[in-house]
């Protein structure tokens, strides 16, 4: 084998590792894939909406102070770009 078939079947290795790590996250199991594929995707939907929802409140928590100082430091930076048009 040269060396491109080498790294591209280390490639799928990797990915089939990592996408069964997470389907095993989501107790999914192969046979659970085959049989029920609508349930399946359902229990993947739950999963990452009750992610989402926790995550949304410390994403919006967070932003109530990064936000504001995001502001003031661009305005500073905008006030100084227009003095020098001048």
């Amino acid at each position: 084998m040269n060396k491109s078939t080498m790294h591209i079947i280390w490639k799928l290795l990797i990915a089939s590792l990592l996408v069964g790590l997470a389907l095993d996250f989501f107790n999914i199991s192969p046979t659970d894939l085959i049989h029920d594929i609508p349930a399946t995707m359902g229990k993947i939907y739950e999963v990452a909406l009750g992610a989402f929802e926790w995550g949304g409140k410390y994403i919006l928590l967070g932003a109530i102070i990064v936000v504001p100082v995001w502001i003031l430091m661009n305005l500073s930076s905008l006030k100084s770009k227009f003095k020098r048009k001048d």
